[in-house]
């Protein structure tokens, strides 16, 4: 059983981080982070798809992502 205590860890780090930028909207933040989180470890999970005009639109997958190694990456961030 993953440790409960992992929910309100991650909670309070993006309420840190988001209270540094409270003119994000919550998901701009959550975007933001997931962007920074797949740059740091070699884009993992990003996702592109490219419309028939040509633009590129870039997603994150990262359902696979340990809580823990996320919460690492939130600890991180919060003391910049």
């Amino acid at each position: 059983m993953r440790n409960p205590e992992r929910i309100t860890e991650s909670l309070d780090l993006i309420k840190e981080i988001w209270l540094k930028q409270p003119d994000l909207r919550f998901n701009q933040l959550i975007y933001s982070l997931q962007q920074q989180y797949s740059e740091l470890h070699g884009e993992k999970g990003q996702v592109k798809a490219v419309d028939q005009d040509g633009f590129a639109q870039i997603g994150f997958d990262l359902f696979n992502v340990e809580d823990d190694r996320f919460i690492e990456f939130l600890k991180n961030v919060s003391t910049r």
